[in-house]
């Protein structure tokens, strides 16, 4: 997993940049095979081309959804809510579109010190509408003593604020009742965008440290992949930054194929215990009903990286190995996983219940890429495979 290469936390990334791996001559440890591809240029291209961005975005998008949650609380103060509600619900989709890509393909200070930051932008499958509902009761009586930075990951994160922006459901939904609930009555939506808007602003916060520890002004990690290898990295190799790559393409095994298709269509195990049969309390975005926007990004963003957008990607890298055959079949199976996840419902709600054999369908389109992933693909590249995927025999 990534935490073979990188640092345990984000301080320690920081602090990092001295001391990397060398061969005694020009700074640089030769662990490539002479195979035509410049490894220097792929990863320099994925880091400040690709992923770069993405961090960028998302620092924008995040602080967009933070103003309008608070002006859709201001608008509610004032009695008049106008458009402000769906503006912010606009802002919060806009903004988990953006995480979702980042989520496909995880690298970097996310993905550090067991993905702290990861979870504080986006926790799900961690969300605790009880603990949600609890909170909002408790900072509406005294909002001094609410501190967002202290609260669990399952009470805050773009999941959090996914259950605060769309819930209609005024029941609290613990087994006992919070205290102040009550007391709530007409309140509830005034005090739930309160909450609200102290969890977009701690999710902007996120994000600019995100954007921050990836731009080299900041702690470089883009240059850090372009670097790998050389002094001044923490890869002491091209080999290792190009594993840590690859150990994100694993989020489409267990993440997409298992908990956001198999899980809620009842194709393996789940929380309901059905077979064949819908979950939706298995369902990522049930709130927004946004799952299927997800799965499609999380897709475009996986095909994104593999092929390097236009430029060198591991598909080039398969190819200077000698496997057309294996870089052209996975290239398509992602083209037919792509097409799949286009074929299902906006609603993936609706899909569950009238369109059930298109979401199996992009299961299966699921499997055909992680198969190759799990074996072949790891096999002629040298990379290893992710802790958590090893020990999973799906």
């Amino acid at each position: 997993m990534l935490r073979r290469y990188l640092v345990a936390s984000v301080v320690a990334f920081a602090a990092c940049g001295e001391g990397g791996a060398s061969d005694g001559n020009d700074g640089a440890r030769i662990d490539a095979p002479d195979d035509g591809v410049n490894r220097t240029q792929l990863l320099t291209h994925l880091g400040s081309d690709i992923f770069l961005p993405m961090y960028t975005d998302f620092e924008a998008s995040a602080a967009t959804l933070s103003t309008k949650v608070a002006a859709y609380c201001t608008a509610l103060e004032g009695g008049a809510v106008g458009a402000t509600h769906d503006e912010a619900k606009a802002a919060w989709r806009a903004a988990i579109d953006d995480w979702q890509a980042i989520d496909a393909v995880l690298l970097g200070p996310a993905a550090m010190d067991g993905k702290i930051l990861r979870d504080r932008a986006y926790a799900w499958p961690l969300v605790s509408p009880c603990g949600l509902n609890r909170d909002t009761a408790s900072r509406w009586a005294d909002p001094s003593t609410y501190d967002v930075t202290t609260q669990p990951v399952n009470e805050r994160s773009l999941a959090g604020l996914e259950f605060l922006l769309f819930t209609t459901e005024t029941a609290h939904g613990c087994p006992i009742v919070p205290p102040g609930w009550d007391a709530l009555g007409s309140n509830l939506p005034a005090a739930r965008c309160q909450h609200a808007a102290a969890l977009a602003a701690d999710v902007a916060t996120t994000a600019q440290t995100l954007a921050t520890a990836w731009r080299p002004t900041g702690g470089d990690f883009a240059g850090q992949l372009g670097r790998a290898g050389q002094s001044g990295s923490m890869f002491p190799t091209e080999q290792a930054a190009l594993n840590a790559i690859s150990d994100g393409f694993f989020f489409a095994d267990r993440m997409i194929k298992d908990m956001k298709l198999a899980q809620p269509a009842g194709i393996v195990d789940n929380a309901c215990a059905t077979v064949q049969e819908p979950c939706l309390r298995e369902v990522e975005h049930l709130e927004a009903d946004h799952g299927t926007f997800a799965i499609r990004i999380n897709l475009a963003a996986l095909k994104t990286v593999f092929m390097g957008g236009e430029e060198l990607g591991f598909d080039d890298l398969l190819r200077a190995a000698g496997s057309n055959d294996l870089a052209d079949r996975m290239i398509a199976n992602l083209d037919a996983a792509i097409a799949a996840a286009a074929a299902i419902d906006d609603s993936f709600v609706s899909a569950l219940s009238s369109d059930y054999t298109d979401v199996v369908a992009a299961h299966g389109a699921l499997r055909a890429i992680t198969d190759d992933l799990k074996t072949q693909f790891l096999t002629v590249l040298a990379l290893e495979i992710p802790d958590d995927v090893a020990t999973d025999n799906d």
